[in-house]
Parts: structure tokens; C-alpha cells; sequence
């Protein structure tokens, strides 16, 4: 047994909608100079921090982005990257443009964020909601393998600066795909992984349990990364199987309990495809 995961593998697709404002709404954007400086800045900071931008919109007033990002990083740091590197580039190039507008600075506290998907985010519910039956598994049993947390609701996070709505669909499979959850088992495991969520600043929606595998629907802050959402519940609640069911790893040999691999995936309000339209528009 291996003591923790150090490193995993996963397959993922997240899609980010950001959106900032300049500081009063003063337009610091007006001109084509301004707005090409922006553009170049924006895809200077991409490259190098390796996030990948879908698409673009800068305004008179405010820059608009959709950006495909990494499971390690955080909403709030790809914020601050942005908004640090247009800011003091836009100072050298244009040293004057605030004193002009009687600005101190250009952003405006805080920004917009939410995700999108393939798919939007009540497609997305009705999935997991769906998978117990999709694996062919029926009966009144089944019934314990489903949690819809009651107290969930979005946004689930409000902050002072900023509006923030990150949803992700999660799937971890157990190790080499070994069938160790059951109806028992299930109601337990809920509440711990609610807990979980509750440290570690994610909040539980939804959760499938299979045999070997588990598909969840959480909402998380803009400082924690998707990765470190999973690895939050794949440590403790591997931990916790040892803890209460040790007999059922000895039986399986399922000792690790998880793969150290993943699936993650942003989903929201609207599809990727509906948020590129409306960039492209406006």
C-alpha cells in the first residue's frame, strides 16, 4: 500500500467565464492602442503560465475572457496574474491615462467567475442522478446509493469582492476497479465526504456511488483547485475505509482503495459553446 498520492493522473476539461471591470467603469479601454496592448498582455501572461484562452472581449470598460485551465490552478491566482500584468504594463505604455481619468487605479476590487462545460449544469445533475440505473443496478437498495445534500445551495460561497460560481463533476474509480462500496456502507461515506468538503472550502451538491466508482457534483471557492478538491476526499476517505472497513480491503485486496486518477469537469448555467457565442457578439 502505497502511504498517499503524490502525483495523479487525470482527464479533464475546465472552462472558465472572467470578467473585470475597470476601476468607476472609467473607459481606460478606448482607444485601439489601448485595447491591442491589453490583447497582447492577456496572451503574453496565457502563454507563459500555460492557460489556454478560448476567446476574448475587451470593451471600453472592462475585458471579458473564457480560458481553459489546468486541474492545479485557482481562479484566484489566474485573477491576480491577469490583473497584476495588464496593470503594470498598461502604466508603462500609457503613464499618464490614469491622472487623466482622476483614477488611482485601473481594476475595479474584485471580478466575475463561473464555469462552463460540453454541457450545462442541470444536463450535468441529471447524469449522476442517472448512473445508478445506467449501470444496470435497480431495486429499493440502490436508493442509499444516492445523496442530494439538502442544505446545498449556489451560489454556495458569497464573497465582498467578487462573484464566484466554480462547479465541477468529479469521477474517481477505485483501485483497478474492485467493487468495495455497497448500501452500507454508502450513507456513512456521504457524510464523511460532506465533511471533507466542508475543510477543505468545497461544497457537496450531489454524489453517485457505484460499486467502483463515484461520481460527484461540488461547488468550490476561487483559492482551491480542482486537484486539490480530489485529493482532499481521495486521502481521508481512504483513510477512513482503513479506519471502519478494513475487512472489506483485506477481502478485496483493495488496500489503496483508489485509483490515483481522476475526471474533472467544469459545468454551469450555460455550455462553453453559449459563452463563446456571446463573447463573440458583443
Amino acid at each position: 500500500m502505497t502511504p498517499h498520492f503524490t502525483a495523479l493522473n487525470s482527464a479533464y476539461q475546465l472552462h472558465y467565464y472572467l470578467c473585470f471591470k475597470t476601476h468607476y467603469l472609467q473607459p481606460m479601454f478606448a482607444t485601439s492602442e489601448e485595447q491591442s496592448l491589453v490583447r497582447r498582455v492577456l496572451g503574453d501572461v496565457c502563454i507563459r503560465e500555460q492557460y489556454h484562452l478560448l476567446e476574448t472581449d475587451v470593451d471600453q470598460d472592462h475585458l471579458r475572457l473564457l480560458v481553459s485551465l489546468k486541474p492545479e490552478h485557482t481562479v484566484s491566482k489566474v485573477v491576480k496574474m491577469i490583473k497584476g500584468n495588464v496593470d503594470q504594463q498598461f502604466r508603462s505604455a500609457f503613464p499618464y491615462r490614469l491622472e487623466q481619468s482622476n483614477s488611482r487605479t485601473l481594476w475595479a476590487r474584485g471580478y466575475f467567475a463561473r464555469t462552463s462545460g460540453k454541457v450545462n449544469l442541470v444536463r450535468a445533475k441529471n447524469y449522476v442522478d442517472s448512473q445508478i440505473g445506467h449501470h444496470g443496478y435497480k431495486g429499493e437498495w440502490t436508493k442509499a446509493l444516492k445523496y442530494r445534500n439538502p442544505a446545498f445551495t449556489s451560489p454556495a460561497f458569497k464573497f465582498d469582492h467578487c462573484f464566484s460560481m466554480l462547479d465541477y463533476h468529479l469521477v474517481l474509480a477505485t483501485q483497478n476497479r474492485i467493487s468495495i462500496f455497497d448500501e452500507v456502507i454508502a450513507p456513512r461515506l456521504f457524510d464523511y465526504i460532506l465533511a471533507i468538503g466542508g475543510k477543505h472550502n468545497f461544497a457537496i451538491d450531489r454524489i453517485g456511488l457505484l460499486p467502483d466508482h463515484l461520481h460527484l457534483m461540488i461547488e468550490a471557492t476561487p483559492n482551491v483547485s480542482v486537484e486539490q478538491c480530489v485529493l482532499a476526499i481521495l486521502e481521508n476517505t481512504r483513510h477512513w475505509m482503513t479506519r471502519y472497513y478494513s475487512g472489506v480491503l483485506k477481502q478485496t485486496g483493495c488496500w489503496d482503495v483508489w485509483q490515483p486518477s481522476f475526471y474533472a469537469g467544469t459545468v454551469g448555467e450555460y455550455s462553453t459553446a453559449q459563452v463563446k457565442r456571446f463573447l463573440c457578439g458583443s
